[in-house]
């Protein structure tokens, strides 16, 4: 990573309370995808978390110095057959935030990721190998906070990609760490303990959601409360039981959670209603029955049959 000091613009984010800018160059392996990243990010952007223009998007993390912002520029990315740079302007709380935010960015972008050995994985079944071949750089976007994006999952389930957002920002500002903010550009991700200490009904009458989606929102925040990890560094089956016996969270949630935000390679979401119709309407018995052959990067092949049916004209519409 390299990086270069600048001088901080206050109208990129008046609330943030910048005290320290720069510009870093995240790298990684080629190829690399950015389309099919940048999609995914403009799919799930949250409002008052993020925000996406045509050359680049800006992203609220929460650092340990404070809120922080990142600025990723899109048109400027250089890449040769090694190696990609994304540009990133960094907006910091406290210079020593740096390292958190980056590596909360690798994450999100998915800039760990060995795209030749995925490829020597998948590129000669017959069902994956064709679309290995078209997009050889595509990416899992991960989860900017484990926690965020779990609750995010349970607020989508059954709604749509736009009302989704919705929920999700509306919740995003309801819950913000530090207490509730309807006025700042960007805010700090939801607060755990603030979710489990408000009686189901407020929730659900807050967020606009029914009563047994609060339910399973409220025990997941009790759950985290009481310890529960969701993050990368969590054991991923630990994670996986534990979520397991939260009310209201099944197999999917589990298995896009683990994928997301555990950054397990091999999760795979076999009752999913699009990854299904990409294998030909199979049922997810028979889904997961294919894929044992994709192991150990099975979330990849979900991936990449998740971005080609979605790209079809006039279809991958739920």
């Amino acid at each position: 990573m390299t990086r270069r000091a600048r001088d901080t613009d206050p109208t990129r984010a008046p609330d943030a309370r910048v005290r320290s800018a720069r510009e870093v160059r995240l790298a990684c392996r080629a190829p690399y995808d950015a389309a099919g990243t940048r999609a995914f990010l403009v799919a799930h952007a949250i409002p008052g978390r993020d925000e996406l223009h045509p050359d680049f998007s800006l992203h609220a993390i929460d650092a340990p110095g404070g809120l922080a912002l990142a600025r990723v520029e899109w048109a400027r990315i250089v890449e040769d057959a090694e190696r990609v740079e994304i540009p990133v302007d960094l907006e910091l709380a406290d210079p020593a935030d740096e390292a958190h935010v980056a590596s909360t960015l690798h994450r999100m972008l998915d800039l760990d990721a060995d795209p030749g050995a995925i490829g020597a994985c998948l590129g000669q079944d017959p069902v994956l190998g064709p679309l290995v071949a078209a997009r050889p750089g595509l990416r899992v976007g991960g989860a900017r906070e484990a926690v965020e994006f779990a609750f995010g999952v349970v607020l989508g389930q059954q709604v749509s990609l736009a009302a989704a957002r919705t929920l999700q920002g509306r919740f995003a500002r309801r819950f913000a760490r530090g207490g509730p903010d309807e006025r700042s550009r960007f805010v700090l991700g939801p607060d755990p303990a603030a979710v489990a200490a408000v009686p189901e009904a407020e929730l659900r009458e807050a967020i606009g959601i029914t009563g047994t989606r609060a339910a399973t929102l409220r025990a997941l925040a009790v759950a985290v409360a009481a310890g529960l990890d969701l993050g990368a560094e969590a054991d991923a089956t630990t994670a996986r039981e534990a979520l397991a016996e939260i009310r209201g969270i099944g197999p999917w949630t589990v298995e896009v959670i683990a994928l997301r935000a555990l950054r397990d390679a091999d999760a795979f979401p076999s009752g999913d209603l699009i990854l299904r119709r990409a294998l030909g309407d199979r049922t997810a018995r028979s889904a997961e029955k294919l894929a044992e052959a994709w192991r150990p990067v099975r979330g990849y092949a979900t991936q990449h049959l998740w971005t080609d049916f979605l790209s079809r004209p006039r279809e991958g519409r739920p």
